[in-house]
C-alpha cells in the first residue's frame, strides 16, 4: 500500500514511555510502569508484527488495550495480543472502547457480504485474500458513553467520545507525557468523509474533536495512520489547521444550501481547500478528498433529489443510453469519445461510451469496454486520492476483462 499506509516498522518514541508502533493502523504502546496499555491494534495480519514491536519495548503484560474506533485496520490485530497471553500464562488484557463499537460489529457481520465487497474495492485486495470473519471479532470487555479514566502505574489515561470518521471515536489523553493518541481523528491526509462506500461521517464534530485535543496542549501526537507528531506547535497547528479546513467546508456547503443552491452547482462550485490549508501536508488528498468532504456534508443535510423535476422518477439508464445511441449511433458516440479524450476531458468521454455500452448492441461492445478501460486507468494515473484511484483502477481491469471477453 502507498501515501498513509507507508510504515517504517519501527516503534517510533513520543514521550518517556510511549512509543507509537507504525503498521497497517497505528497502534501505541503506553508502559505506566506496572503494566502495558496499548492502543489500537492494527489490522488481523500485522498482529504478530505488533506483539514483536511491543516485545523489543518491554516484557511487562498488557493490562488494557483501547479501540479508537472499530475499523479493521485499529481493532482487528487484537487475537495476536489475546494469544501471546493466554500462550504465556498472564491474565487477559480487558479490552476498552466506547458503547457504539459492538453495534459497529454486529453491523459488519449482519453485512459481511457487502463489507468484504466494498472494501476489496477500496483496498485493491486480490479475490482469494480474506478480509474478514466472524472469528476475528474481539468486542470490548469495558464500555463507556461520554468519559472515562483508566489508572495504572503512575499515569492517567482519559478516554473521549467523538464523531469523526465514525460514530464510535475515542481520543485518549495522557496528561502526565501531555500526549494524545488521536487515532483516525488525524492520519496525514485530507479527512475521510464522504467516502463513496461509507455510512455518514461528522465534520463539524471532527473539527470540535480536534479542537479539543489542541486545547490539551500535547507536546506529542500519535496519528491512526503515519508519523508521529513531535513539539507543541506542530500538534497544535496540525489539529486547529484540519479543523478550520472541516468548518470552512461545512460553512461554504450549508451557505449554498441556504441559498437554494442544489447539488450538482455546490460539487461544481466548492472543489477545492483554501490555498494555505490545501499547501498543508496533513491535508493533501491522498486518501479523501474535498469533493468527498462536500459530498458527504450534502448528504448529511441535504436529501437525495437533485433539483430537477424530470429526474424524481427517472428512466432507466439504458432506456436513456438506447434513444440516444438510436439518434448518434455507437460509432459517432465512440468518434467523439476519443475526441474529448484528446483534448483532455476524459470525464466527458467517459459518459459518452457508457451511452453506447448501456444502450448498443454488441458490435461496438468490445471497442466501448476498450475504451472505457483506457480512459478510467488515465484518470486513475493523475488521481491523487487512494479511494478514488483505487475504484477507477478497479473500474478500468473490469473494462478491460469484459473487452477481451468480447473479442472471444
Amino acid at each position: 500500500m502507498d501515501g498513509i499506509f507507508h510504515t517504517q516498522d519501527a516503534p517510533e518514541r513520543l514521550a518517556e514511555g510511549v512509543h507509537l508502533l507504525p503498521l497497517f493502523g497505528n497502534a501505541t504502546c503506553i508502559d505506566t510502569g506496572d503494566g502495558l496499555i496499548v492502543v489500537d491494534t492494527c489490522v488481523h495480519a500485522r498482529g504478530p508484527r505488533l506483539v514483536e514491536m511491543i516485545r523489543s519495548l518491554s516484557d511487562a503484560p498488557i493490562r488494557y488495550v483501547i479501540y479508537t474506533h472499530g475499523h479493521l485496520d485499529h481493532a482487528f490485530g487484537v487475537w495476536a495480543l489475546l494469544e501471546e497471553a493466554e500462550r504465556r500464562g498472564r491474565p487477559r488484557p480487558v479490552i476498552v472502547a466506547h458503547e457504539a463499537v459492538p453495534k459497529r460489529f454486529d453491523r459488519y457481520r449482519e453485512m459481511a457480504g457487502y463489507t468484504e465487497h466494498i472494501n476489496r474495492i477500496q483496498f485493491r485486495v486480490p479475490a482469494g485474500r480474506r478480509i474478514i470473519g466472524a472469528e476475528r471479532f474481539h468486542y470490548p470487555d469495558l464500555t463507556y458513553r461520554d468519559r472515562m479514566e483508566l489508572r495504572a502505574g503512575g499515569l492517567t489515561l482519559e478516554l473521549t467520545h467523538a464523531k469523526g470518521e465514525t460514530d464510535d471515536a475515542t481520543w485518549v489523553w495522557i496528561p502526565e507525557r501531555h500526549v494524545a493518541c488521536a487515532g483516525d481523528l488525524f492520519l496525514w491526509s485530507c479527512p475521510n468523509i464522504g467516502n463513496p462506500f461509507k455510512v455518514q461521517r461528522y465534520e463539524v464534530e471532527w473539527a470540535e474533536a480536534l479542537e479539543a485535543i489542541a486545547a490539551k496542549a500535547p507536546v506529542a501526537m500519535a496519528p491512526g495512520h503515519g508519523p508521529g507528531l513531535l513539539g507543541g506547535d506542530t500538534v497544535r497547528e496540525a489539529c486547529l489547521d484540519t479543523a478550520r479546513a472541516l468548518r470552512w467546508l461545512h460553512d461554504e456547503v450549508v451557505r449554498r444550501l441556504n441559498a437554494g443552491m442544489w447539488p450538482e452547482t455546490i460539487l461544481r462550485e466548492v472543489t477545492a481547500l483554501p490555498t494555505d490549508l490545501a499547501a498543508r501536508p496533513y491535508l493533501a488528498p491522498t486518501y479523501g478528498c474535498p469533493t468527498f468532504i462536500v459530498h458527504g456534508i450534502l448528504r448529511r443535510y441535504h436529501g437525495w433529489f437533485d433539483g430537477n423535476a424530470a429526474h424524481l422518477f427517472p428512466s432507466p439508464a439504458a432506456e436513456i443510453a438506447a434513444d440516444v445511441v438510436g439518434l448518434a449511433g455507437e460509432r459517432a458516440l465512440l468518434a467523439r469519445a476519443r475526441a474529448r479524450a484528446g483534448s483532455g476531458e476524459a470525464q466527458r468521454a467517459l459518459h459518452l461510451v457508457d451511452f453506447v455500452l448501456d444502450g448498443g448492441g454488441r458490435a461496438f461492445a468490445g471497442e466501448a469496454l476498450a475504451l472505457k478501460a483506457e480512459l478510467l486507468a488515465a484518470r486513475a494515473a493523475a488521481e491523487p486520492s487512494y479511494i478514488a484511484r483505487s475504484i477507477l483502477e478497479n473500474g478500468a481491469a473490469a473494462a478491460a476483462a469484459a473487452a477481451g471477453d468480447e473479442a472471444h
